[in-house]
């Protein structure tokens, strides 16, 4: 039987704040109830599994990757992805992601440009392993689930 991801690639953004010392990374989606949806996913994951992986598609863009491994996963194999995500912010927060994994949380937003409109709905998520790539580097096979995701954009 082959375990694969469902990727949700709808996100509206990605959004990158701090909770403490630790840097949170938050994918938007402008439908509440897919929001939710996900995030009752999100939250039964098994941190000891959890996976994000970035992927810097050029000197301006990256693609970003994060999942549980489907094969210790027990009830639904979503992943979420989002590509073309300019580098706003993520430059700054690169060192902090080499320091130390990231902390996930799905965030609903009436209006990405309008900060007022966003509402927290997941409680925060830590992410085991994470790996920044370059897009040749998805032809090793531990980046099986990567390559899934990225598809026609790899070289």
């Amino acid at each position: 039987m082959e375990v694969g991801i469902t990727w949700k690639r709808d996100t509206f953004g990605i959004s990158w704040a701090y909770e403490g010392e630790r840097l949170v990374v938050s994918t938007v989606f402008e439908d509440k109830s897919e929001a939710a949806s996900i995030a009752r996913e999100v939250e039964g994951w098994n941190t000891r599994f959890t996976r994000i992986t970035v992927v810097e598609l050029d000197d301006v863009q990256y693609a970003l990757c994060v999942y549980q491994d489907p094969q210790v996963a027990r009830g639904g194999r979503t992943g979420l992805y989002r590509e073309g995500v300019r580098g706003t912010g993520y430059e700054q927060a690169k060192p902090m992601i080499l320091e130390r994994p990231p902390l996930l949380q799905i965030a609903y937003a009436e209006d990405m440009l309008d900060m007022r409109t966003y509402e927290q709905v997941s409680s925060l998520v830590p992410l085991r392993k994470c790996r920044i790539i370059s897009p040749r580097d998805l032809k090793r096979q531990e980046f099986f689930y990567e390559k899934g995701a990225v598809g026609a954009r790899i070289p």
